[in-house]
């Protein structure tokens, strides 16, 4: 696809996404749960973008495959097409199940993992989770070590991924269904089988679930069956997290029954969620420190991707895409370099990533935190770095995640938890301050002086340049 003058669009697919196909306790103490950034209506309106399918638009947006086909008048699901314009439902028939699951510090994975080791737990279960082996991207990796990154790269917390397998299959603790070996996660789909497919999916539902709720004003889970149930009133975004995957595997009977399940399976696996639960992350009175433009001051770059989600589509819109100033397009190693935007500690991230831990204790899941996707391996910061407001870290490029062209992913976190680039705590760099639209990748930036900016797959002067 070519934005308005050319340019091949610089817009992150969302990075290494598993998508979900056409979908076939003790009442714990309410902890803060804000009201939504940007509170969507019951009806809205969606541009499919590069890499969507009804299958991944429906668990967005918490409805079916069946629902936006009927709402649509579409007879086959599978033909849509980039730019498209669909219409969505997102208004709930009846609440749901009032059964708090998790508490928000356990779904993030967050400081209350700081010395959780994923490996040291599951050497001493006896299910098949602790000695499986799978090729991960051509790479070979145990269990334990899939867990652990799929809980870094989405920032969903291991405990709350290890308690959802043992309760759908029973791998952590081997009392499982033989049945679901390659399930489990419980999500029967044979293009999806695996523990690294699995995980993926379950990770970004997870994550739909909580900021959906939390920043998106959406608090529809749809069941097996079609029934669209809300939030209950007071309900946490953790909790919802878990009853909105949940309910993807579970018709609106079963789904009390398995709630249950996943209570029963964290107590047995680690003791009670609530009992050392740290406070949820108070947004509307978070404190980000300052920022500067993530480039050289003299340079304007060009905006080519407003909020969207700062790791495949369920997590935050945390993320703006930025292409740095030439005339090459396409996938290359840009001269231009991006800069620190603040003080701070360079941290290891997965392919094409890099960190910046902004209070500099070293690790991303506590306090303000950066990231920076697509940065080239040759002239990458090195991870330990301690670098200074304007220093340079890396030069841009297509490596990690999906990426079509050349550009900077940017986006920020506190203690783990993805915060939207146009929330409550907005994305505010060098005087810059970004808007959204509801729809992702729409939206853009305001100055201070008042100049405005909206993201395009273009080049245009006054439209999405950004500079001093």
């Amino acid at each position: 696809m070519l934005g308005l003058t050319g340019l091949v669009l610089a817009r992150c697919l969302p990075e290494r996404r598993a998508d979900l196909a056409p979908e076939p306790a003790t009442p714990a103490p309410a902890l803060f749960a804000s009201a939504p950034d940007d509170a969507l209506p019951a009806t809205t309106r969606y541009e499919v973008a590069p890499g969507d399918s009804l299958g991944t638009i429906a668990a967005r947006f918490g409805t079916s495959v069946d629902a936006l086909m009927r709402l649509n008048g579409l007879a086959n699901a599978d033909a849509i097409f980039i730019g498209q314009t669909l219409e969505l439902r997102i208004e709930p028939e009846r609440d749901g199940p009032d059964v708090r699951s998790l508490p928000d510090s356990e779904l993030v994975n967050g400081p209350a993992y700081r010395d959780f080791d994923v490996a040291r737990f599951l050497t001493g279960q006896p299910g098949r989770l602790s000695a499986q082996q799978e090729l991960v991207d051509g790479v070979a990796m145990s269990g334990p070590e899939i867990v652990a990154r799929i809980a870094r790269e989405f920032s969903v917390g291991p405990r709350a991924l290890l308690a959802f397998v043992e309760a759908r299959s029973g791998q952590v603790s081997g009392m499982g269904d033989a049945t679901m070996v390659d399930y489990p996660a419980g999500l029967v789909d044979p293009a999806r089988s695996g523990l690294w497919l699995q995980l993926s999916w379950l990770a970004d539902r997870l994550n739909g679930g909580y900021y959906d709720l939390k920043t998106r004003g959406n608090r529809v889970a749809s069941t097996r069956d079609g029934v669209h149930l809300g939030a209950p009133a007071g309900m946490n975004p953790g909790s919802f997290a878990v009853l909105r995957a949940l309910a993807l595997q579970s018709s609106e009977a079963e789904l009390p029954g398995h709630l249950a399940a996943f209570d029963a399976a964290y107590r047995r696996l680690f003791g009670d969620p609530w009992a050392a639960a740290l406070p949820a992350l108070d947004l509307a009175t978070l404190s980000f420190p300052a920022l500067s433009l993530p480039w050289p001051a003299e340079e304007r770059w060009w905006m080519t991707g407003g909020p969207h989600g700062g790791w495949a589509d369920g997590s935050a819109w945390a993320a703006l895409d930025f292409v740095p100033p030439g005339e090459e397009r396409g996938c290359f190693v840009a001269e231009a370099s991006v800069t620190a935007v603040a003080d701070g500690l360079v941290v290891a991230g997965g392919e094409g990533e890099i960190w910046l831990d902004l209070d500099g204790d070293g690790d991303r899941r506590t306090g303000p935190a950066i990231q920076y996707l697509h940065l080239a391996a040759e002239g990458r910061a090195a991870p330990g770095s301690r670098v200074a407001v304007g220093d340079p870290l890396g030069h841009p490029s297509c490596e990690g995640g999906v990426s079509n062209a050349t550009h900077l992913h940017f986006s920020r976190s506190y203690d783990g938890e993805w915060l939207a680039a146009a929330g409550k705590a907005p994305t505010l760099l060098g005087g810059w301050r970004a808007w959204g639209a509801g729809i992702p990748y729409d939206g853009g930036l305001q100055h201070a002086d008042g100049r405005r900016r909206e993201a395009c797959e273009c080049r245009l002067e006054g439209q999405n340049d950004v500079g001093p």
